[in-house]
């Protein structure tokens, strides 16, 4: 008898590290937590539209980093009905800057709940009787019942590191216009993220696929699985 409840025992106690492991793999998942916001006068049919993109300050349009993300901007402009073509041709032009602080020491405090036992498992007994003439013996004995376990309590820990704030501003103007004094502006788009990765480079294709999750009418909060390894 006493075999089969320790079994038991064990094979609970598997189960719930077996739970416990999964918890912290879902849990672990990284995502990239972003901030829409935009203002558009663009028509509703951008089919068979063409834009040409530049990066802001005119400087970084002849990098290596701006070349390699123009790439991902393309490529969700396309997905949105855009042609992508040269500066002569192109109806529209997207103006398109990007940068991320130098980063803010913040404090968490987290707290964890700790697993144990609750209840069952093996009771002892034991005491004395006594009868009406005076005479008295003692017992002892066990019992057994399922054992149940739980949360028991928690735990808290401070965890220490860097925020860093990262931010992408896209400004749509009707090329035609571009060489008037006032260029006519269609379109201001804003995204927003913060997060431990201090590498811009890590954490663009992930915003640029938040931006255009509500482009080009929507504003809001978005949420971007993460493969940035920072």
């Amino acid at each position: 008898m006493r075999y089969g409840v320790e079994k038991m025992n064990k094979i609970i106690i598997l189960l719930i590290l077996a739970v416990s492991v999964v918890g912290c793999q879902t849990a672990g998942t990284p995502l990239l937590y972003a901030n829409i916001s935009s203002f558009s006068e663009l028509p509703k049919a951008l089919v068979g539209k063409s834009i040409h993109l530049l990066a802001h300050p005119e400087q970084k349009n002849d990098t290596l980093e701006w070349k390699s993300y123009r790439k991902i901007f393309e490529s969700g402009f396309r997905k949105s009905g855009f042609t992508i073509t040269e500066l002569a041709s192109a109806d529209y032009v997207a103006f398109i800057s990007y940068g991320i602080d130098g980063g803010k020491v913040t404090q968490d405090t987290v707290t964890t709940p700790v697993y144990g036992s609750t209840g069952g498992g093996t009771t002892y007994h034991s005491g004395t009787v006594s009868s009406y003439g005076g005479g008295y013996g003692s017992y002892s004995g066990t019992s057994y019942s399922m054992p149940t376990f739980g949360v028991v309590g928690s735990s808290t820990s401070i965890i220490s590191g860097e925020r860093f704030r990262r931010n992408i501003a896209i400004d749509i103007v009707d090329r035609k216009t571009l060489k008037s004094e006032k260029p006519m502006k269609l379109y201001e788009g804003r995204v927003r993220s913060a997060g431990s990765c201090s590498q811009m480079n890590q954490v663009m294709d992930e915003m640029v696929q938040g931006f255009f999750q509500k482009f080009p009418n929507g504003s809001g909060k978005v949420v971007i699985p993460s493969v940035a390894d920072c």
